[in-house]
């Protein structure tokens, strides 16, 4: 019986050892703050206008190019910007996005307000810089002829994605 007892008090002594150390721990915390801008609109949009036949007389055959702008406010840091396109693209031509009315035989085309090329596919990005913190982001649209040629409203919605450096 003194035995048992000489056991259990073994183990009571070790577990009150434990309780009583002294652990330290070392961690980092790390992040950064990313530059930044709000839209002084959430969305834009881009008037084609009437286009006759006769402007989009062949395949290939395009429209005059219109545009729009998101304008930037209450920037901080920001001194540029990528933007990505994402929509529904024309079927047998990616670069394009697909018009959706009652018209037939003719795509969207996108650019950015300076001429880089901006297909819906969500990874070609165009780039933007500015001086001071209002910047404007400016893109243009166009009909693009793509086959055989039906009157009609045409259309089109998509997202642009935009990453602020």
């Amino acid at each position: 019986m003194n035995r048992f007892k000489g056991l259990a008090v073994a183990v009571l002594g070790v577990a009150c050892l434990d309780v009583h150390a002294d652990d330290r721990l070392e961690f980092q915390v790390r992040g950064a703050i990313a530059p930044s801008c709000a839209l002084v609109a959430d969305r834009i949009r881009i008037d084609l206008g009437s286009v006759t036949a006769g402007e989009l007389a062949a395949v290939g055959s395009a429209s005059r190019w219109r545009g729009a702008r998101f304008g930037g406010m209450d920037c901080i840091g920001a001194t540029r910007a990528s933007a990505t396109l994402r929509g529904t693209p024309y079927p047998d031509d990616s670069r394009y996005l697909e018009a959706v009315g009652e018209a037939r035989g003719v795509a969207i085309e996108m650019r950015s307000a300076g001429g880089q090329a901006l297909p819906p596919d969500g990874m070609t990005a165009v780039d933007f810089t500015w001086q001071g913190n209002r910047p404007e982001l400016g893109f243009e649209a166009r009909f693009v002829r793509v086959g055989a040629l039906r009157p009609g409203t045409a259309g089109a919605t998509a997202w642009i994605h935009i990453r602020w450096e």
